[in-house]
Order: C-alpha cells, then sequence, then structure tokens
C-alpha cells in the first residue's frame, strides 16, 4: 500500500507541474480568447487583412476560416522573393516595466540589451546563422526592421523610451488591456509605438503573449506585448537562452503565426502557416540533433525547427518569406503599423534627433538595504528612469561621508535613528533632484526588550518607534483594530477582503534580546494569535514569519502558512470576515536556533491570493518568554525549508532550521520517481543550516523535486533547473 501511495504522489506532482510550467509563447490561447470573447474578429480580421497584399490576404483569409485545425491549415501558400530590398523601417518602442520593487524591476541596461537582440535577429547580424542546417541557408530572411526606443512620450516629453509602474499588475492577468495611460504620460498610441510590458507573472502561465495585427481596433490597449521580466534580454534576469523569446513576440505582432499553425501546442500535428519557405512542421519544444531527425511530417523534407517562431530554444532565423509578410504588414494601414516609421511619427516620438532628456531623479540602495545596525554600511545607487546621468550629486545627514560626488557612494551611520537623503542627478541638458525622508533607519546594537514580551495592542499605538509597517502607498496594510481581539478589543489585522493580487504587506516588531529572556525564562517561545477565513476553496493567501540578527539586513524564515493551512475557519466566507471569539487558533514561530542571540528582529510578511481571492487576516497577543500555559504543539521535523535561486542552473542553497541534533538527507527526484542525486548530513546541530548544492555537470534541464528528510519525517518542494 506504501508503494502505491508513493507513486500516485509522484503522478499527481507531475500533473501540478504541469499546470504551473512556463509555456514559452500564449499566443495561440489569447487569439481563441478573443475570438470566445468577440465573435465577429474573424471577420474583421478578414477584412482588416484585404487591404494587405493579395497573395498574402488568401492564405492569411483561408487560414482564420480554418481556425481550428490551425492559422493556415490551406494549400495556398505565399510565394515570396528575398525580402532585402534597401529600406529598413525603423520602429519606436517603449518598454513599460511593471514591478513590485522586486526583481522584475529591471534595469535600462537590461532593456537596452534586448533592444540589441531584436536588432541582431531583425537584420541577420546574429552569428549563429553559421548553425543554420545546410538545406535553409540559402532562406535565411533579413527583415530590414530598425528597433528604436522612443526619446518622446505622447505629450512630447522626454523620455529614454522606459516607463516604471509600481503596480500589482506586475503579476498580470491574460486579455487586459495595457495600463497605458495616465495624467503625466497621455496615451501611448500602438499605431506610434511598439509598447512592450515586463511584468513578473502572466495568469494563463506563458512566457509572453500578443496579437495578430487587426485582432483589436485601430489603437486598442490589447496592441502590445506582454512578456515575463526574466525573457527580456540576456542580462539582469535574463538569460541568453531565454533571450530569443521577445524576438517571437514581435513576430506575432507583424503578422507571423507559429510554424506549425495556431495553437500552442508544437508537437501534436503537422501543420502549416502560410509561408511558402517554411515546411509543413509540428514544431518543436526541443533541439533535434540534426536535419535527419526533423524529418517528421514529410520523409525526407527538413523541417525549419531553427526558425524564431518555433518553440525549439535553439531558433536563429526567420525565412526570407516570413521577412515578406513582416515588411507587407509594417506597410499596411491594418492596426496602424504603417504610421509607425513614418517621417511624422520618428519626429514626434523623438526617435529622429534624440536628446538625452532632463533627468527625473531616482536612487535606490544595493539590495534595498535600509535597515541597518549601527557602525554598518550601505551603498547607495542611482536608478534614474528617463536617461543616462553623467554627474551624481550626494548629500547624506548624520552619514560618513556626509557628502559624495561617486556614482555608487558607501556611506556608514554610527548613531540610530532616522536619515534622510538626497540626490542630484545631471546630464548636459539639466539636472533632477530627488529628496527621501527617514529613507534610513539605524538600529542599536543592543535590542530594545531584554525581557519577555507579551503584546496585545490594548495599550500601544501601531506604528510608533518599536512597531514599524511597510508598504503602506496602496492604501491596504496592517492596521491596528480597535474593535477586535483575542482577548480585549486590540489586533493587527488587513483589511483584506478587496486588496489587489499577490500584494505583500509587513509589518516589524521590536529587538529582542532573546539570549537575555531564555536565560530568564528557560524553554523560551514564541507564540502568537491568529484568526483567518478564506473567500473560496481556491484562495491561497500566505502568512511567514521571518527573523533578522543583523538589523533586518537579512532575514531567514521562521513560520510558515498558506491557504487552508493557514485559515483557522474551514467554511469559506464570501463576505469581509471578521473573527469571533471562538474563531482565533494558538500558532508557534521556532526559534530554537536564536537561543543565544542578543538582537533579534522579526517581521510578518502577508500575501494576498494571486487570483484576487482574498480574505481579512487578524495577529494578536505575540508572546516571547515562556511557554504559554496549555501550548503543547508537536515541532515539525524541518522548519522553513527553502531553496534558491530557482529556477537555477544546477547549482543552489538549501535553507532550513531543525529544532535538534539530527541526520539530515538531501535527494533530488525526477518526475518518474527516479533519486538523480543524494547528500547526507551528519549529526546536524540543532538550529539554522544554510547548504550549498553543486548537482551533477550532466544532469539535464528540466523539472525535479527535492527532499530533506531526517528521522522526524521529510518535505519536498520543486525545483527548475535551466542551462
Amino acid at each position: 500500500m506504501k508503494k502505491i501511495i508513493v507513486v500516485a504522489s509522484i503522478l499527481f506532482a507531475q500533473f501540478s507541474v504541469a499546470q504551473d510550467a512556463v509555456k514559452f509563447c500564449g499566443h495561440g490561447e489569447a487569439m481563441q480568447e478573443l475570438f470566445n470573447k468577440d465573435p465577429e474578429a474573424r471577420k474583421r480580421i478578414e477584412e482588416n487583412n484585404k487591404i494587405l497584399s493579395a497573395a498574402d490576404a488568401e492564405a492569411y483569409k483561408n487560414g482564420y476560416q480554418n481556425y481550428q485545425n490551425g492559422y493556415f491549415e490551406s494549400t495556398n501558400k505565399t510565394n515570396t522573393p528575398n525580402s532585402t530590398q534597401g529600406i529598413v523601417y525603423t520602429i519606436p518602442v517603449v518598454f513599460h516595466v511593471l514591478h513590485q520593487n522586486g526583481v522584475e524591476k529591471i534595469t535600462p541596461a537590461q532593456i537596452k540589451d534586448a533592444i540589441r537582440i531584436l536588432n541582431v535577429d531583425y537584420n541577420k547580424l546574429n552569428p549563429d546563422t553559421s548553425d543554420v542546417i545546410p538545406v535553409f541557408v540559402s532562406r535565411i530572411g533579413k527583415v530590414e526592421f530598425n528597433f528604436v526606443l522612443a526619446s518622446k512620450d505622447p505629450l512630447g516629453n522626454c523620455t529614454n523610451g522606459i516607463k516604471y509602474y509600481d503596480s500589482p499588475q506586475t503579476d498580470w492577468t491574460s486579455g487586459t488591456a495595457g495600463p497605458y495611460t495616465g495624467t503625466t504620460s497621455g496615451k501611448w498610441d500602438p499605431r506610434k509605438y511598439l509598447n512592450v510590458y515586463t511584468v513578473k507573472t502572466i495568469s494563463s502561465g506563458a512566457a509572453g503573449y500578443t496579437y495578430l495585427p487587426g485582432s483589436w481596433g485601430s489603437g486598442s490597449g490589447n496592441d502590445c506585448i506582454i512578456i515575463l521580466h526574466n525573457y527580456v534580454g540576456s542580462i539582469g534576469t535574463g538569460q541568453v537562452s531565454r533571450s530569443r523569446a521577445l524576438t517571437h513576440e514581435v513576430g506575432h505582432w507583424f503578422n507571423l503565426p507559429h510554424v506549425w499553425g495556431g495553437n500552442n501546442t508544437p508537437g501534436t500535428a503537422c501543420g502549416d502557416e502560410g509561408v511558402s519557405d517554411t515546411p509543413i512542421t509540428k514544431g518543436y519544444d526541443f533541439c533535434p540533433s540534426g536535419a535527419t531527425q526533423s524529418q517528421i511530417c514529410t520523409p525526407g523534407v527538413s523541417e525549419n525547427y531553427q526558425n524564431y517562431m518555433d518553440y525549439s530554444y535553439c531558433s536563429v532565423m526567420f525565412t526570407t518569406g516570413q521577412a515578406t509578410r513582416m515588411r507587407t504588414a509594417i506597410t499596411s494601414t491594418t492596426s496602424g503599423r504603417n504610421t509607425l516609421w513614418s517621417t511624422a511619427n520618428l519626429t514626434a516620438t523623438g526617435v529622429s534627433n534624440a536628446q538625452p532628456c532632463i533627468p527625473q531623479a531616482f536612487f535606490t540602495t544595493v539590495s534595498n538595504k535600509k535597515l541597518l545596525c549601527s557602525g554598518s554600511t550601505v551603498q547607495f545607487k542611482d536608478s534614474t528612469w528617463n536617461t543616462t546621468v553623467t554627474a551624481w550629486q550626494w548629500s547624506f545627514p548624520g552619514g560618513t561621508p556626509s557628502t559624495s560626488t561617486d556614482s555608487m557612494p558607501i556611506v556608514t551611520y554610527s548613531t540610530p535613528g532616522l536619515y534622510s537623503v538626497s540626490y542630484t542627478a545631471s546630464t548636459s541638458t539639466g539636472n533632477g533632484t530627488k529628496n527621501e525622508t527617514n529613507y534610513i533607519t539605524v538600529s542599536s546594537n543592543t535590542a530594545t526588550y531584554q525581557n519577555n514580551l507579551s503584546e496585545g495592542f490594548e495599550s500601544i499605538t501601531v506604528p510608533n518607534n518599536d512597531w514599524k509597517v511597510d508598504n503602506t502607498s496602496d492604501g491596504v496594510f496592517w492596521k491596528q483594530s480597535t474593535t477586535v481581539g483575542s482577548t480585549g478589543t486590540k489586533s493587527m489585522f488587513i483589511n483584506n477582503f478587496s486588496n489587489t493580487a499577490n500584494d505583500v504587506e509587513v509589518f516589524y516588531t521590536p529587538s529582542y534580546n532573546i539570549s537575555a529572556i531564555n536565560t530568564a525564562n528557560p524553554g523560551t517561545t514564541f507564540t502568537f494569535k491568529l484568526a483567518h477565513q478564506r473567500q473560496s476553496t481556491a484562495a491561497s493567501e500566505k502568512l511567514q514569519v521571518y527573523s533578522s540578527t543583523n538589523c533586518g539586513q537579512t532575514w531567514s524564515l521562521r513560520y510558515s502558512k498558506t491557504g487552508s493551512a493557514l485559515a483557522t475557519v474551514s467554511t469559506i466566507n464570501t463576505n469581509s470576515f471578521v473573527p469571533t471569539s471562538t474563531q482565533w487558533r494558538t500558532e508557534s514561530v521556532s526559534i530554537s536556533s536564536l537561543l543565544t542571540q542578543t538582537n533579534v528582529w522579526f517581521k510578518f510578511v502577508f500575501t494576498s491570493d494571486a487570483n484576487g481571492s482574498s480574505n481579512n487576516i487578524y495577529v494578536d497577543d505575540i508572546n516571547i518568554g515562556a511557554q504559554s500555559v496549555g501550548i503543547n504543539e508537536q515541532p515539525e521535523a524541518i522548519n522553513g525549508f527553502t531553496i534558491y535561486p530557482n529556477p537555477n542552473n544546477g547549482s543552489f542553497k538549501t535553507e532550513f532550521e531543525l529544532n535538534e541534533k539530527e541526520n539530515v538527507n538531501i535527494q533530488l527526484i525526477d518526475l518518474l520517481g527516479k533519486v538523480c542525486y543524494e547528500s547526507n548530513y551528519k549529526n546536524l546541530n540543532s538550529g539554522f543550516h544554510q547548504i550549498a548544492i553543486n548537482l551533477p555537470a550532466d544532469l539535464t534541464t528540466g523539472i525535479y523535486f527535492v527532499r530533506i528528510s531526517n528521522s522526524k519525517g521529510s518535505k519536498s518542494t520543486k525545483l527548475v533547473i535551466e542551462k
């Protein structure tokens, strides 16, 4: 029976992974969703494409009439000459970076690298065309498109073609119109700009998607490209292996379907997209080992698996027929593609005679470090987004040095307190200044609390100098309830019922001398009271508690619960949750490895449901000291098990905490249940552990599970390896 359970678990894990896996492109699904929502879309596309060349229009029309079988299942193909005509079309581009100040806030350097790659690929400048199999060497297309970041926004203001939005829409819902309107920037018209939105997640699971010309009304906000931040460029969060994803999506935007037709599932059926020099193919989600390995649909006829419009991840070319098709699209009035490169538009968007902007100054700290102990250092960096800064002037009241002209100054703060920072960024055209009040928090190396704490929030007001709240800009954050408590009438809560998806809310406790508290109260524990009810059975909100022993510079996970495990009420509540006296539960935070620490901070981190199905959460009666009467919870075998980075190339770190000395086993398991790697660690002491793991070099790219176990039990988590 145990063997049957194990197999079932593996099969379920495989299904779960398949659901969570990132798809290369969501274009086919996006088009089908459009047709489902708008039954007239097919007719509109056919009408719009009558103005294309007759041959292209006929193939395009026939393909959409038979959409369910793929875009272009017709045998009518477009016979086209080489696209090289000596005319280069220049396209103004704007990147809208949607972020919440995480890694998804990619840098201008990464975006410029993405532009570089587009220009290489669309002008046949990529050296890896030497890898093209012989039969397709003569068919490599030179599209002759020149992509340039815009230098003027829709109102004529100076820009570097990159706009940042601090927005929960970085967790993107597929089908959402682009948020390209605003009081300061106006509308970024897709007839004048190629709009690219970079985001943290896409609800469909795709790495990116867009629509063909004519899919929407002229100037629609949906006429844009959506793409994950880590599929942009080859530096920063990007990778060389994923850097052609934007090339692929731009191809769709200029009227290219997938080489096998109109769906998102390569390898299932032989299909055709209507371009004469791309053979019928099933499409590939892997890279075949040679021409003879790619003759699936027509014996003896090699398929163009190296095409940018395939999923093979070894894409290096367009064909000449595809190049002609895109050049036809850019000269067509359909969706206003022909206005992009007009002389008037290149002037209006600042592409002609571009000038550097007056800076809209902005700065951050390296690793977003704003909390530190007295005597510690912090490094600042320019994050001005609208131009390239050439001179820097900093002011650091209370810091050493107090001023600097370095681009990335390092400053020491010796005295506890709150400190402001001023920064002036300059270029040849002018300068801009950014002032931040109470930007840096410096704490004492001596903990605020030397004795045990029992805080029920009845006699204090939060926030204050000890208890701090973060992420207050969007109006939904941890607040002090004055009417609801586990004991008394007060607690900390989030009015989360109408919160945005995946929003993160944080509050910080004071610092504690855990060593002194434990000396006075041997067996010191950390407990708190929790109340939460879900809005739906699919809701998966998350609460975590972290600790820091270096004044907030680094944090370790001590507690984490999600979804039904977090809820203290098993039933579903579609109304805003307010707990009764019986709907609270006592929670324990693992601090066994902190019992000798003299200055410990804690933070409570809540993440709302990824799909917006959220409900209120309450925390009360935080106790650090002697074990509370009546609490006798069984400690977990392993606490706070995490791996990072994830995905990785086979090198990563594991973090976990043990409640007592144990032998620990770590395994890597593939989707068939095979153990691919195993390592044993003898007599690890109780407390926090960080172990670096380097997997064998011959391990293939794919999805695995990392399982950690000891005599008390085990935990597993998914790992993605990308090389």
